[in-house]
């Protein structure tokens, strides 16, 4: 941030059903879409579960951690953050109009035009695919579709995962996320730090900010839970 020093980024899983923050941690990464795999793989550490279902917002969307935690066991029920169709002011045919064939790897347009494999972007974490070079001069619906000589769709190369990913966030998943994680967020910022902002330097310095106001948010939450004297009972027992 501009005069006031380097920026964070704080990440946090909290558990639905006491509102206890599992995990967290201080990077300095400017948006959420490469922290769902780790802070989910830290979250089913913290908790030894061989199994977790995580709920995040879709600035976390990530296909490809999408589908390397599903294979260890974590589902993730995330919106799936697309980009918007702006060619011709947005008014052509959008990449969902477009519907993929698996067993031959090509996509198919609304005129019934098949669109083949045509290069692979790995950086981007996608797959070009393009119509038949003419087929596209003769259709009559190219004034919706496209203003170049052939149309190209692209799909993302972890498309599967990133549609069960995005069928799974229900509105009522949503809605839970948002009562479940915005609460601590605003409890630490404003009644713990008093102010939305660290005052040690560093990284180091802001994690260990964050690591005390964990410890006092999980002991407030533990004692609306268990009450104090249980609390104070177990704490002497551990």
């Amino acid at each position: 941030m501009k005069g006031h020093g380097p920026a964070y980024n704080v990440q946090t899983v909290v558990d639905a059903e006491h509102a206890l923050i599992v995990t967290h941690e201080v990077t300095a990464a400017a948006t959420d879409n490469t922290s769902l795999q780790p802070m989910a793989e830290a979250a089913r550490d913290a908790l030894e579960q061989p199994t977790l279902n995580v709920v995040a917002d879709a600035g976390y969307s990530n296909g490809a951690q999408a589908e390397a935690l599903e294979a260890q066991g974590i589902v993730a029920h995330v919106p799936a953050n697309r980009a918007v169709n702006n060619q011709g002011d947005g008014s052509l045919f959008d990449r969902r109009c477009f519907s993929y064939d698996e067993a031959t790897d090509t996509m198919r347009c609304p005129a019934g035009q098949t669109l083949r494999r045509k290069q692979l972007l790995r950086h981007k974490h996608q797959i070009i695919y393009a119509a038949e070079i003419g087929a596209c001069g003769t259709c009559v619906l190219q004034a919706r579709c496209t203003a170049s000589p052939r149309r190209f769709v692209a799909r993302h190369l972890h498309e599967a995962a990133l549609q069960r990913m995005h069928a799974r966030a229900t509105p009522e998943l949503m809605r839970l996320r948002r009562c479940v994680v915005e609460h601590p967020f605003a409890n630490l910022k404003y009644r713990i730090f008093e102010k939305p902002r660290f005052l040690l330097r560093g990284r180091r310095g802001a994690g260990t900010e964050m690591s005390l106001a964990t410890l006092v948010w999980n002991l407030k939450r533990a004692m609306a839970v268990l009450g104090s004297a249980a609390l104070v009972e177990r704490l002497a027992r551990a």
